[in-house]
């Protein structure tokens, strides 16, 4: 049914998702050690908040928006996929799956811009903390979409 718990869990995984796309997508900085320039990584490059100057690069890193809109879009699916219960945890799971992997690309991604410009001091920003949301709403809605699974089970032996 659509009035159970995990309709919460994915609509929150929705939400979230949508918002870490489009309201600030910039996930880490980086400044250079003499402060000559610096690096911006930024989920979407269309941000129209961000003021250029000749010193800073903006970096668009499109892998982490597409596992973002995947994401998004499998949670959607999974959300109306209520008369089947079996899909329906299938496609759970492949949210899970790409919200583990979205956190992934984003440290790796971090990491390897680290590990290229030795002269860079990296910062990780506040918005990081959404996608480790979508993984615990994303795992909350698995859990308790096998819970209904096993209620139905249990039920249907009774009768």
């Amino acid at each position: 049914m659509i009035q159970r718990i995990q309709t919460i869990f994915l609509i929150l995984v929705i939400v979230i998702g949508y918002v870490n796309l489009w309201q600030d997508p910039v996930y880490a900085w980086f400044t250079a050690n003499d402060r000559s320039n610096s690096n911006v990584l930024m989920f979407w490059h269309s941000y129209s908040g961000v003021v250029t100057d000749a010193n800073t690069m903006y970096t668009p890193d499109l892998l982490t928006a597409f596992f973002t809109i995947v994401m998004v879009l499998s949670g959607l699916v999974t959300l109306f996929l209520f008369n089947n219960r079996k899909l329906q945890l299938k496609a759970a799971w492949l949210t899970l799956v790409f919200s583990i992997l979205l956190v992934g690309v984003l440290y790796l991604r971090y990491f390897l811009l680290l590990m290229a410009h030795e002269n860079y001091t990296g910062q990780f920003g506040i918005h990081l903390i959404w996608p480790h949301f979508l993984i615990l709403f994303a795992a909350l809605s698995v859990y308790n979409i096998r819970r209904d699974e096993r209620l139905v089970r249990s039920m249907n032996r009774i009768r």
